[in-house]
């Protein structure tokens, strides 16, 4: 009983610690953050010819 009390408090005092992740307002940014990304790398994969860059590479970096 007594340590079922404890755990909740422990738990309640997790979910409003300023950088936990059990915080529901980080956990909205933390979802923000992931779509941001994908979009983000999901532009730079169609923006980007890889052939070409491919081509670049291998013209321009001296293998040893």
């Amino acid at each position: 009983m007594i340590l079922q009390e404890l755990n909740q408090i422990v738990q309640l005092l997790e979910s409003e610690m300023p950088a936990s992740l059990k915080n529901p307002a980080n956990q909205k940014i933390e979802e923000g953050l992931k779509r941001e990304l994908q979009r983000y790398f999901r532009a730079l994969d169609q923006a980007l010819d890889w052939g070409t860059l491919e081509r670049i590479y291998y013209n321009n970096v001296k293998m040893e």
